[in-house]
């Protein structure tokens, strides 16, 4: 027995009928004949006259291949109906706001779509197990706390009534410190797959709500994280378009695509300073220096070089990076060496062949996109509070520059200046207690999807399209009244001609 939504009906001859039914993205096409249906001609009539594109039915038959060849399965009772569809299904839906204001619709339309999510959930189950193996302990750390905490960026604010309205709350923005200190309390292999929160605008690539999985580890180092990314990507990549052909064939292979990512060991690597200074052909000066960012600024001007909008010194290194090194990662690359001003939760070290002050950090970019992040982190509690204070004088910095025509929110808006990024008192007294030395790592999965299913959009690789979709549902496809009623009756028409 057969069930599944009726994607089309054709009438071969006044005794012949064709359907075809998906479910779970897959389709069969099931050959009713009247002699095979064992009832009277009324019957097999009446039976086929009320069947409607959509409408959810079961089917009994036996498997086969027609003339042609093609799988089918022989109907050897009438189609029985579970669940009418009281709406047309358009031919196609192509239309992006419409697409996730009506995300049913669009997953019954278009079934690759359908088959994303199935991957989706492949590719997370892969990597709780890749974990889990390695006896990783998974965790659930809090949502919503008093400091969002873990990165700079502006969180959701809320308040509860636990506290009062006048206690503010926010929706985390990174696990990161509250899994740190799952670590200095003694489980030294940690990890978490779950949503974060950033009030940000929404693009291509970003949404306010998005999914990630981070890690840690103690006693292992940078170099050790490398290896344990360059493993799992390797071989997540090589299960994938094993499972692909099976449970999710409508996904493209990585052979047949346009631009081919090669997934294989050892990833290139590109040092931060040293790649920017081969793009401009110059050296930089030392980045922690009180002049650096003047002196980036005069390089700027002497190549020729638009100036950012953030001219401070962590504004202008990302706005090079974006410039100069990210084009350049197109296959798997980890950027390293990245400089300390970059890297407020990070270790770091002066390193003897230039004198820069540097992060014991990494950037993995696929595609010319992040795609994960690599730190030793930093374990002194006064070192912590140091970092977090100087990471808010860029802030302040950036505040003064633009002046009083410029607001530092609009800035802020803009995505020009990082959010505030408070010191955290309650993780740097537990910075206290004593965190080993730690490895950290964190991938959003949105993007890990995008790049496996070969998807441009964020929304798509989303159950409802992202925040868009999920404040406008409903206002899509859907028709009401008679308008709707006249369709269906030139539909049922056109399917039977």
């Amino acid at each position: 027995m057969g069930k599944g939504r009726v994607k089309t009906i054709r009438k071969s001859s006044s005794k012949l009928r064709f359907l075809d039914i998906a479910a779970d993205g897959f389709k069969i096409q099931v050959m009713s004949s009247f002699g095979r249906s064992g009832v009277e001609r009324a019957d097999f009539d009446a039976a086929y006259s009320k069947l409607k594109k959509g409408d959810i039915i079961s089917i009994t038959g036996l498997p086969g291949r027609t003339k042609a060849g093609e799988i089918s399965v022989y109907a050897t009772g009438l189609p029985q109906p579970l669940s009418p569809c009281l709406h047309v299904p358009p031919l196609e839906l192509e239309d992006v706001e419409k697409r996730f204001q009506s995300r049913h619709v669009d997953l019954i339309v278009n079934p690759l779509n359908l088959h994303v999510l199935k991957a989706r959930s492949f590719i997370i189950n892969w990597m709780r197990t890749f974990f889990l193996q390695r006896e990783f302990v998974e965790v659930s750390t809090p949502i919503l706390a008093e400091l969002s905490g873990g990165a700079a960026a502006k969180p959701f604010e809320t308040a509860s009534k636990v506290f009062g309205a006048n206690k503010k709350m926010q929706l985390r923005i990174a696990p990161e410190l509250w899994l740190k200190r799952l670590v200095i309390g003694g489980l030294h292999r940690v990890f978490e797959i779950g949503p974060n929160f950033r009030n940000e605008n929404a693009d291509a690539t970003h949404n306010p709500e998005f999914y990630s999985c981070e890690f840690y580890e103690a006693f292992t180092d940078i170099e050790g994280l490398k290896r344990t990314t360059t493993e799992m990507l390797v071989n997540l990549f090589n299960d994938f378009e094993t499972a692909r052909t099976q449970q999710f064939p409508n996904i493209e292979a990585f052979s047949s695509r346009e631009r081919t990512i090669e997934v294989r060991a050892p990833f290139r690597e590109i040092d931060f300073i040293g790649g920017i200074e081969e793009g401009l052909n110059c050296k930089l000066p030392i980045l922690d220096a009180p002049d650096a960012a003047d002196q980036l600024l005069e390089i700027l001007d002497e190549n020729d070089i638009d100036r950012p909008v953030n001219c401070t010194l962590p504004g202008i290194l990302d706005y090079l990076a974006s410039e100069l090194l990210e084009p350049e990662c197109i296959q798997p690359t980890f950027v390293t060496n990245i400089p300390a001003c970059l890297s407020p939760l990070s270790k770091t070290s002066r390193r003897e062949s230039d004198g820069q002050l540097v992060a014991h950090r990494a950037e993995l970019y696929v595609g010319g996109k992040e795609l994960a992040n690599l730190y030793e982190e930093e374990n002194s509690p006064f070192e912590q509070r140091r970092k977090f204070i100087e990471q808010n004088k860029f802030r302040v910095a950036a505040a003064l520059e633009a002046g009083e025509d410029i607001p530092i929110e609009i800035l802020e808006e803009a995505e020009q200046v990082l959010p505030e990024m408070p010191v955290d008192e309650s993780y740097i007294g537990a910075l206290e207690w004593g965190l080993p030395p730690t490895g950290g790592w964190g991938m959003g999965l949105d993007r890990l999807v995008m790049l496996l299913c070969s998807v441009e959009r964020i929304g798509d690789v989303m159950a409802f399209g992202g925040l868009r979709g999920t404040v406008l549902a409903g206002r899509g496809v859907n028709k009401h009244g008679a308008e709707e009623e006249r369709d269906l009756d030139k539909a049922q028409e056109d399917d039977l001609d």
